[in-house]
């Protein structure tokens, strides 16, 4: 106890001090043991550690604008499933502004496929929802229709003009959180490879990035996933693509061998199809474990209508409610 400080033992004086302390424009809401120790330079009595402890806890300006009092485990993770046609599942996102290049090119549309980790990225002068529909239906004539996309909540991607194509081609849309856009995993760690990868050509080369993106997209392609066990090209065209290391390993050895093409399109099949086993069994794997690890201090919460919640906004760092769960639409 400070030696200044006074015994108090009228429930008033108490009320007023804990109350006052912590309210007060010249107190700043500064947390339990901060309005704890203020109070006790001039004030005690003998619940005085506790009941600061409650009145800050119940503080509805603390609770709206602060940090969470506690920490709050985080959901088991539910990773992606994975999914046994190739383009079945596409995640897509934007990349820009980069250097504007001569053709007139600041922005990229990343394109992902869930399950063979497949990049595609199209630069693109603006990210207007048009141009990027039109980038996108380019890329389908390719790889065919999905089943779903997955995007982040940018405007472009949840505009009228992009779900109405979405849902006129059948496909499903989903979007991640804005607040967690590790949902969005696979797809933002190729950025970080593939800005590193322009960062280098465009060093070297001395070039604009759009004029080598194709080319860098070839050894993305080519890299073996560690998840999956195979690269993506193989995943997706059931063989190894010829690339400058194959090129020369021909030239050593001189390897000419002619394969009949009745035979090569009766393996094909067989090995596509068992490179996506191995791929999906080796992916289930990989997802078990990180699963087990992230779900160690995770815990499954169950939430009735009557549950109340606050909401968080990112850049005000402030929460609105408390809301009941049956409220939301």
């Amino acid at each position: 106890m400070a030696s200044h400080s006074s015994d108090c033992s009228s429930q008033s004086i108490s009320q007023g001090g804990h109350q006052h302390c912590p309210d007060s424009p010249m107190a700043g809401h500064l947390g339990i043991r901060k309005t704890h120790d203020r109070i006790l330079n001039h004030f005690w009595w003998p619940t005085l550690r506790k009941d600061v402890s409650e009145y800050c806890r119940s503080c509805h300006t603390c609770q709206v604008v602060g940090k969470p009092n506690q920490k709050v485990p985080a959901a088991p993770l539910k990773p992606i499933p994975a999914f046994d046609e190739p383009f079945s599942r596409v995640i897509v996102d934007c990349v820009g502004p980069l250097p504007k290049t001569k053709s007139g090119n600041q922005y990229l549309l990343t394109i992902m496929c869930a399950s063979t980790r497949f990049p595609e990225a199209i630069p693109l002068r603006n990210i207007k929802a048009k141009t990027i529909v039109k980038a996108l239906t380019k890329f389908f004539t390719l790889v065919g229709l999905p089943k779903s996309i997955q995007s982040d909540q940018g405007s472009n991607f949840t505009s009228g003009l992009f779900q109405e194509v979405m849902y006129e081609l059948g496909i499903e849309q989903y979007t991640s959180s804005a607040y967690h856009p590790e949902s969005q995993g696979a797809l933002e760690r190729f950025h970080q490879t593939l800005k590193n990868m322009i960062k280098t050509y465009c060093f070297d080369f001395e070039k604009d990035w759009d004029d080598g993106v194709h080319l860098l997209l070839f050894s993305a392609r080519e890299a073996v996933q560690e998840t999956l066990g195979f690269s993506p090209f193989e995943l997706v065209f059931g063989r190894t693509v010829r690339g400058p290391l194959k090129l020369l390993k021909e030239k050593w050895l001189n390897d000419e061998i002619d394969t009949n093409l009745l035979d090569y399109v009766s393996k094909f099949k067989y090995r596509l199809n068992r490179a996506n086993e191995i791929a999906r069994d080796n992916l289930k794997e990989a997802q078990s474990k990180m699963k087990r690890w992230y779900d160690k201090d995770a815990k499954s919460r169950v939430f009735s209508q009557e549950t109340k919640y606050w909401s968080c906004f990112q850049y005000l760092d402030t929460h609105s409610g408390p809301d009941t769960m049956g409220l939301i639409q």
